[in-house]
Formats: C-alpha cells, structure tokens, sequence
C-alpha cells in the first residue's frame, strides 16, 4: 500500500512504516495509489472547516459533488465537536453553520463522512486507520 498525499497539502500527515508519494489528487488529501477514484480523506483543521462551511463553501462543496462516484470519502476534522461549538476558530461564522453542515451534509451526500478526530495526532491515526481498512476491502474486490 502506497499513500499518495495531495502536491498541494501543506502539512501533510506523517505515517512513518508506510510509504508515501505526492501527486496531484483531483479530489481529498489522502488515498492509495491505484485507488484515486474509489476513496479519499479529507484533512481540515477546524480553521479551515469553518471557512470551508463558510466563505469557501461553494469551492468545498464542489469536491464534495466529485466524490459522489467514490465508494467512501471522509472529511476528517482535527478538532473535537465541542471546539466547534465553543467557535475556537478564527473565522466569524456561527458555530451551529459549522457544526450544522457536518450533521447534514452526510445525509446530502451519500458516501460523505465527517469525523471529529479530536486533535492532529489522532486525525494522522485514524486517516491511516481508514485508508488502510479501504484499501484492503478494494484490494479483496479484485480477486
């Protein structure tokens, strides 16, 4: 299994053991190489989901729509629920639009999961967890 990192992260995730490759990802972070078009991970601070859900939201949504055809795709968020509820970012939207579109979003979009990793580290943890999981059922679907 190979991770490919988005060229355009600017703090990419360090999985020591596994190894990775930068390349342009039209959607997410995050994937496998060799399965571009079947799953991704999307890496947002809780500074940038709020301006993702908020200023930015029709560039957002618009990678969101391009996921549509993966069979999964999560946001994962490195912040808790409660961080967003208490508006410990910097832009001025409301915390029930952040914390509201998360909730709804996975029931406009099908295959689109929003986790609140809690912090950075457990965020790196739980992309490995899932790209890893992902790949192993694909991989199993080709043989």
């Amino acid at each position: 299994m190979i991770i490919l990192v988005d060229d355009r992260e600017k703090k990419p995730y360090n999985f020591p053991g596994v190894e990775t490759e930068e390349a342009r990802l039209e959607t997410g972070d995050y994937t496998v190489k060799g399965f571009e078009d079947r799953f991704a991970v999307e890496r947002k601070s809780l500074n940038d989901l709020a301006t993702s859900v908020g200023n930015n939201r029709d560039r957002f949504e618009a990678e969101i729509r391009r996921a549509q055809d993966f069979d999964n795709c999560t946001v994962m968020i490195e912040a808790s629920r409660d961080d967003a509820q208490a508006g410990a970012y910097y832009s001025q939207i409301h915390p029930n639009a952040v914390t509201g579109t998360v909730d709804k979003w996975p029931l406009k979009y099908g295959v689109l999961d929003f986790e609140w990793a809690g912090n950075r580290e457990q965020a790196t943890q739980e992309t490995l967890r899932l790209l890893d999981r992902w790949y192993l059922l694909a991989a199993s679907d080709l043989f």
